[in-house]
């Protein structure tokens, strides 16, 4: 019988940590989830998470006493990696089992002697410049642009790199400001994942990071939801097409739906999407669906490159396979593929120590614990009428919206 032991630890400082035993595994994964990222962000300093992420976490940037932490671990084969996101910054580091007094020092260090510097600001500045001026040419932009498309340009709707305007003109005591308001230990999940022993692993925590103070209170998050049309235009003879609908947030119960629904669109090869727009019509070779709930609000996305000209005739296939949808019940050996393949999907985490812990770590800040089997359970219970209801609800033109690469706003509108 398998079974996950998980260990919860709140310490005075407020700081808030899962310990997820894992008796047979071969590396040690630790990280700092802190509750803050783009949801956070005001217009006029988006892009303010992204670039606290290049000061406070860059190895080039930390104090000489960090660095040579850091530096051993990395010496000894430790893997290390920070990210910016919608709704959190995390640090993570992924060792060997012995080395797990070091890394949590480590981690405890970089977050109470971060190195902000003006020196170090106007490095990472210019480092920042650079990325931006690369984003809109890399895979992300298509899933921001999606989400600009559902929120505007506020929210979860801003782009993780912030504008170029904004980069330009962050200020040394904004950055203070933000890292003393929201880098702090209750705002803040630490994860541990392997073979260890939870006590010992409690003690070591405390012992780092007893001296990291609760000294700033946060802001209440709210979301605009207001579907559009945005279309980037390239001069390219094909369109990067993403059809979107406003669905569930996390906690709501109606996110398994959801993500069943974009199962059984556009996942694998017997997925309707791809047995319709790529075997029957030969209208695509990339096609896919997927589902994404944040704690504010939640989407289904439908993928699909295409020629420009076929545009209109791809958009017509889709719209009538998501009205099938809503007015028939999903088959049963279809449902039974759908939720067989997601529960597969589930079952692979564990073995990936990266996307584990960071969905563990995911799952913490939003207040849930990861389990597999209680995942499998909402799962399995889903029914045909349930998604049915659901999907009447989701596809509907007031809950849409389109964004595109290679189309503009105005061609998209077209389809409409």
């Amino acid at each position: 019988m398998f079974s996950e032991l998980v260990t919860k630890a709140v310490f005075e400082n407020c700081l808030q940590v899962t310990i997820r035993k894992i008796p047979h595994a071969r590396t040690l994964n630790i990280g700092l989830f802190i509750n803050h990222g783009v949801k956070d962000e005001e217009n006029h300093v988006n892009g303010i998470s992204h670039f606290i992420e290049h000061i406070a976490f860059n190895y080039a940037n930390m104090s000489p006493y960090v660095r040579s932490l850091l530096g051993n671990l990395m010496d000894n084969g430790a893997l290390y990696e920070a990210f910016t996101g919608k709704e959190m910054t995390r640090c993570t580091l992924s060792a060997q089992r012995e080395h797990m007094p070091l890394m949590i020092e480590t981690l405890s260090q970089i977050m109470m002697n971060y190195n902000v510097s003006e020196k170090s600001m106007e490095h990472e500045r210019a480092i920042i410049l650079h990325e931006a001026e690369m984003y809109f040419s890399s895979g992300k932009v298509k899933e921001e642009l999606v989400e600009q498309a559902l929120w505007g340009n506020r929210s979860l709707g801003q782009f993780v790199i912030g504008s170029l305007e904004n980069i330009r003109k962050f200020t040394f005591n904004q950055l203070e400001e933000r890292i003393h308001q929201y880098y702090i230990p209750n705002n803040t999940q630490l994860i541990v994942q392997g073979s260890v022993e939870p006590e010992e692993v409690i003690y070591k925590i405390g012992s780092y990071f007893r001296k990291w103070k609760h000294d700033g209170r946060q802001k209440d998050v709210l979301i605009e939801i207001e579907p559009s049309v945005v279309g980037l235009p390239t001069g390219h003879s094909r369109v990067d097409l993403s059809i979107s609908f406003v669905g569930a947030p996390f906690h709501s119960h109606e996110r398994q739906a959801m993500s069943m629904l974009s199962y059984i669109l556009g996942t694998g090869l017997k997925s309707r999407l791809h047995v319709e727009l790529r075997e029957k019509q030969e209208l695509a070779y990339i096609v896919y669906a997927y589902a994404q709930s944040y704690a504010l609000s939640g989407y289904l996305t439908i993928n699909v490159n295409c020629r420009k000209d076929q545009l209109a005739e791809v958009y017509k296939v889709i719209r009538s396979i998501l009205e099938e949808l809503r007015t028939e019940e999903v088959g049963e050996e279809e449902l039974q593929r759908a939720k067989a393949a997601r529960i597969t999907n589930l079952m692979q985490i564990p073995g990936n120590d990266a996307k584990h812990l960071q969905i563990t770590g995911r799952y913490a800040l939003l207040n849930k614990d990861f389990f597999v089997d209680l995942e499998k359970v909402e799962i399995e219970a889903l029914t045909a009428e349930e998604l049915k209801t659901f999907a009447r609800d989701l596809f509907t033109e007031s809950r849409m919206a389109l964004s595109a690469i290679g189309a503009s706003s105005e061609e998209l509108a077209m389809l409409l």
